[in-house]
């Protein structure tokens, strides 16, 4: 989606796809998952979407991959169209923050810590109470110590692979701002 705002390569589209089977491959197989707490390294797929095509992109394939990761490895959990709607949040939400923009310490911090407040502890407990019944408040104190613990992960995480030179070389067409 470099050329034109409105016209993709083939090679986005590989990409893309290859993202979202990324995306699906480590939440429904590389997930350590309870009935309310699940701990991945998905936000990679998400992340690096928003920040190679931008919020609206990498909030469709954030959907799309809850979607297609569901329907086909849905491990026994129900449906919710609101985790798909988190999913698309969270992305969007990291487009809005990191694409074209300078990456920042501080930017990766704040990304991280709006999806982990807003959608990670806010609107996906909201999800599991409507879900399952659970009392919200009875469910904030889990979710907020898995948080808490996953939070300075992710943040390394993001930023060691946004200083990675070979990941520097590798997404250098796509409009990321490297911060030296």
């Amino acid at each position: 989606m470099r050329k034109s705002s409105r016209s993709f390569t083939a090679r986005d589209i590989a990409v893309i796809g290859l993202m979202i089977a990324l995306k699906v491959v480590m939440t429904r197989f590389l997930a350590i998952e309870t009935q309310f707490v699940r701990v991945s390294f998905t936000f990679i797929p998400t992340v690096l979407m928003a920040l190679m095509y931008g919020p609206w992109v990498g909030g469709i394939a954030g959907a799309l991959g809850d979607l297609i990761g569901f329907f086909l490895f849905s491990r026994g959990f129900p449906f919710h169209p609101g985790f798909t709607i988190s999913a698309a949040v969270a992305a969007i939400l990291y487009g809005l923050i990191l694409y074209k923009k300078p990456l920042t310490l501080q930017r990766i911090i704040f990304a991280c810590l709006t999806v982990t407040v807003l959608v990670n502890i806010g609107l996906n407990s909201l999800w599991l109470r409507i879900l399952y019944d659970q009392a919200f408040w009875a469910l904030l104190p889990v979710r907020l110590l898995q948080n808490a613990v996953t939070l300075p992960i992710d943040v390394a995480l993001i930023y060691w692979i946004t200083k990675n030179k070979p990941i520097q070389r590798v997404l250098k067409d796509y409009p990321i701002l490297w911060k030296k």
